[in-house]
């Protein structure tokens, strides 16, 4: 997928080629951090698995989330309100934010204190 793609390309820009490895700067602009390429490489690795695995994760959860509130409105034979369902996909949708700022960070927890 295309969005895949160019948040693999976002994340790797913050690793610039230098010499046989590579600096890291967090968000591009933060202080260089030297690495491997190997490193660099496992980084966006991991990035990209959790950006595909979590996409996937989300349509997993929501698909289920919505067959559960549907199969509750057939059961009893109410409506769920609104409120429940904006709640459950606003936390559904915080922590995959969560988890996505974590794999975003990973290289910057990973390496702090390292220069």
């Amino acid at each position: 997928m295309i969005g895949f793609e160019r948040q693999r390309q976002m994340f790797a820009a913050q690793f610039e080629p230098r010499g046989d490895g590579f600096v890291y700067r967090k968000h591009t602009v933060g202080e260089p951090i030297e690495v491997s390429a190997a490193q660099r490489d496992r980084y966006i690795a991991a990035f990209e698995k959790f950006t595909r695995q979590g996409f996937w994760a989300i349509v997993a959860c929501a698909s289920l989330l919505l067959a559960v509130l549907v199969a509750y409105s057939f059961t009893t034979g109410t409506e769920v309100p609104d409120t429940v369902f904006y709640a459950a996909f606003a936390v559904m949708f915080a922590v995959y934010v969560v988890g996505y700022q974590r794999a975003w960070n990973l290289p910057s927890r990973e390496l702090n204190g390292r220069r």
